[in-house]
Order: structure tokens, then sequence, then C-alpha cells
């Protein structure tokens, strides 16, 4: 079921709050209309990231959780006379203020035009001071009135809308509050905090991933206005530059990334050591351009003081959506991680093959035993003579004994036709099902016969054990589309395929025929 978008569209504009209301009638509340496909996928920078978790833990690194916000008073102690600088980069945070709404004349009889039977004026003035007070939240604002004014939530809404033009007109007051810029910019105070209350003994050796925030000039192939940076710390009493370059090396060397280059910064962060602030860099497969991937030094031994920290404090971090690129061959931020937004037209063999699924598949361990047991069967004599019938499964259920077989009725021929055990492909983007022998391209785990018992074992779920019928049967002749196979293919992928005059060529003699019965014991 589609909505008619202009419709919705031109009645909100004339009445939204009644548009509102009335759009619940658009939507089935009742029935069983929709169940998940087999789509389950995990994203590239999340698997990346469990990775990089894994490998740290496993060096002898304890993960922790870092503040998302900061004072920019932290920046300005680590960073001394360039916090201005690197303040210009960061996001500050602002909140919008309470309005001080009164409860004019004029304003009750809007409201009584807009609910004629409306008479709570003193309650509605009480909820209003309380919501100026801070002790009414701002979502349960609506709540609130619905309650203890015995309004529609409709009416509600529409008053706060049209009588309090307060709320319209606020503007947001800033505040010292950031979102992070910099993983150091919390390093210091955490790791003051842990040395200052003997947290742990030296030496601390811990790392956190998580989402960094800059208010980059623009968003391009290589600028995002948030990542995610994996950064790590080591804080004991002796340890060399050397010594945190060569871990480093082992990072990287585990993560498959063993030629890097270390290049030091001519110009250091002031919260790094003079001459101590390496840049790390990684050759990028598709464009050979070496990647800065990642920054380790140091920390400033003035720095430190600030937070009475009297020890070296060696610190590396690294851009997880750079490695990415590298290991996927993107070469735009935006493509990799959005998408959504910015991959109109791009999809590799390998990403049709991630929206090509079985149709239907068994939902219980029964219906999974039957699919496997029609496959074998069905594999192990496919080249008997016909007619011929072979007992697929068998065995007793709760209404009696379940027998199903694999069979074929026609003299002359096989009990598999010659594409039963066609794969399907992905090759230069288009979607082929191909003999074992022919494959090619990106090749999937989908077989003509394994979607058709995919399908029966489904229907011997539904219809057997769910719906009460005592036989089912199916019989898949002539392949002529994927859906003949029970083969799903994303709207997306056929919009690909369709719009890149691409091919979908799913076809050829299945001629399979299976038969399931409930008979009783």
């Amino acid at each position: 079921m589609r909505f008619n978008i202009k419709k919705l569209l031109e009645r909100a504009e004339e009445d939204y709050e009644a548009a509102w209301v009335e759009s619940r009638e658009l939507l089935k509340l009742e029935g069983r209309y929709f169940r998940l496909k087999p789509l389950g996928r995990s994203n590239e920078i999340m698997n990346f990231i469990e990775e990089v978790r894994k490998t740290l833990v496993e060096m002898g690194f304890e993960e922790v959780v870092l503040p998302v916000i900061v004072d920019e008073s932290e920046v300005r102690k680590e960073y001394g006379p360039e916090a201005t600088i690197i303040l210009d980069r960061v996001f500050y945070l602002a909140g919008l203020p309470r309005p001080d709404v009164g409860l004019s004349k004029e304003d009750a009889e809007r409201i009584k035009e807009l609910v004629p039977s409306f008479n709570e004026f003193e309650k509605l003035r009480e909820i209003l001071r309380k919501y100026k007070k801070r002790k009414i939240e701002a979502d349960d604002l609506v709540e609130t009135m619905v309650n203890e004014l015995s309004l529609q939530e409709e009416d509600a809404t529409r008053i706060i809308d049209t009588v309090f033009h307060a709320f319209k007109n606020l503007t947001p007051v800033p505040s010292p509050l950031t979102l992070r810029s910099h993983m150091t910019a919390l390093w210091f105070p955490v790791l003051s905090a842990i040395y200052k209350y003997k947290w742990k003994e030296l030496p601390v050796q811990l790392f956190t991933v998580g989402q960094k925030f800059r208010r980059e000039q623009k968003i391009d192939p290589t600028h995002l206005y948030s990542s995610y940076t994996a950064s790590f710390v080591i804080m004991t009493e002796e340890i060399s530059l050397e010594d945190g370059k060569s871990i480093v090396q082992e990072f990287l060397g585990r993560l498959g990334f063993s030629k890097a280059e270390f290049r030091l910064k001519k110009a250091t962060s002031k919260y790094y050591a003079p001459q101590t602030e390496f840049e790390v860099f990684i050759q990028h497969p598709e464009t050979s351009e070496w990647i800065e991937v990642g920054d380790c030094g140091f920390y400033s031994p003035v720095s430190l003081a600030k937070y009475d920290i009297d020890v070296p404090v060696f610190n590396a971090g690294f851009g997880i959506e750079r490695f990415v690129m590298i290991r996927t061959g993107e070469t735009d931020v935006r493509r990799l991680t959005y998408p959504y937004f910015y991959r109109r037209d791009i999809y590799s063999d390998e990403e049709i093959a991630e929206g090509i699924c079985y149709a239907e598949k068994p939902e219980t361990e029964l219906g999974e035993e039957i699919m496997n047991s029609i496959i074998s069967v069905a594999e192990e004599h496919m080249h008997a003579d016909a007619p011929c019938k072979f007992t697929a499964w068998k065995g007793k259920i709760d209404r009696g004994e379940l027998t199903v077989t694999v069979f074929e009725e026609e003299k002359g021929v096989k009990l598999l036709g010659p594409a039963a055990l066609n794969v399907i492909c992905i090759h230069e983007g288009n979607i082929l099902g191909l003999p074992p022998s022919e494959v090619r391209g990106t090749v999937t785990k989908l077989r003509y016969l394994d979607g058709v018992a995919a399908l029966f074992a489904r229907k011997v779920e539904k219809e057997i054990l769910e719906e009460g019928k005592r036989e089912v049967s199916m019989k898949v002749r002539m392949a002529k589309k994927p859906s003949d196979v029970n083969i799903y293919l994303s709207e997306q992928v056929r919009r690909y395929i369709s719009s890149k005059n691409k091919r979908i060529d799913i076809r050829g003699p299945v001629f399979i025929s299976l038969a399931a019965s409930l008979n009783d014991s």
C-alpha cells in the first residue's frame, strides 16, 4: 500500500493536526502481512571497529568509554596558545531558553476558538509556570497538558503552535560545552583522575573507539563532520618514543597494514612534546596516494603538569574510515560512510550479490531438516531415470507421520533437469544462473535446487504444520524468472540492473517435483 503524498501534504498544509490524526487510517493495525527477509548485513566500518577492539585487547590494552561532551576550558589547558585555533574547528553546544509564556485575555479567547469546551485556564497557567521553572521537561509538556487538562493530543499541540508564539521565536543560547574534536581532550582529565586516585597502578594501557566531531570547512572525499577514531594511551615511568612507534607498528601489522610510513611533523601540536609527533601514512591501493591514517607521539610534560601527571604518556590515534577506505579501495569517505546519499549508481558485483537471497526459507528446525534432506537426496539421485520416486524425509510429528518425497513421473528424463544445480553469479553487473562448470565473476552460494528446497520446506511448515493440511506438492519445470526458483532480488538491485541495461538471466530446465503427505500414525 502506497500513500498519496500530494494529498497528504496538501491536507497537512491546510490543517496539520487534522492530517496527522487522519493519517492513522492509512495504516494496517491488525493482521499479519509482513515477515522479515533474510537480508541481514553488518556495516563494514563497524566490522573494522570490532577488529580494532579485539586487536587492542589482545595486545594488552583495556577499553574505556570517554565522554562525548567536553568543556572548552579543557582544550585551553591542553593546547595552550594554540587553543583558539583548535577551538575554531569544534562544534559548540547551545540550548533553547524556556520562554516566559503568559496567558493573556486574547490567548484565552484564541484557545476557546480552537477548543470551545476548554475552561481549565488556571491549570494551564500553572503548567506553563512549571515549564518555565524546568519542573516539566520539554518532551513531557504536551503529555502533561493532555493528562491534566483533559485535552486531545492534537488540540494540545495546536494550542502550543498557534497561540503561544514565543515557542517559535526562541534563539539558541551558546555554552562553553563542545563536542569532542580530539580524543586527547578527554584523555588528559581521564588519566589525571586515574593517576590522582590510583584507580590503576602503572603502567596504564587504555584505548577507546568512538566518534569525533569537527567543523570542517567543507564535506569532501576526505572530510566529514563526524568520523570514528581509535585512540590508545600508555602512561608509565619508563617508555621511549621508539617503544611507542614499535607498538604502533605491531598494531598496524596485526590489522594487515605492515607497510606504513612514519613522518615527523615539522609543526608539533602543543599538547605533544616538541619533535615527538609523528603522522602515520598507508598507501591507497587504487590511487597509490599515501593516506594519513593516524597520529602519535608523547604528550607534552607541560600539558600533563596542568593535570598533576608527572610521568610520560604516549598516545596514538587512528581514523577508522581511512583504514576501511584503503581496505576496500574506496576513494570517497562520503560514499563509504553514507552510501545512501552519495552512491547513486556505483555497485560492484559483490555489492549486487549482497542484495540477492532466497525469498522464502524455513523458520523451524524441522523445516531446515526437510530442506537439507531434499537437497541431499535430490543430488544423490539426480541422474536416476524417470519415472522414479525417492523419500527425502520421513518422521513422526504431532498429528501423524510426515513423508516428503522427490519424484519425476515423465518417462525418458532424469530426476532433475540440467539446470537444477545452476549457481547464481554476478558478472560485470549481470545476474546469471550458470552451471557449476561455467561460473564466473562473483559466485554466490545460491543454487536453483536449494532455492526450490527452501521454498517447499516453508510450504510444508505453513500448509501442513500451521494450517492443518494433509498434503502439499510443488512442481518446478522450466524456470523463466528468479521467483521460479525462489530467488529474491532487492528493489535497489533491480533498479540498478535496469538503469545500467544489464541482464537478469535466471532460467533453465529445473524439472523437480516435490510432495509431502501426513498420514495417521
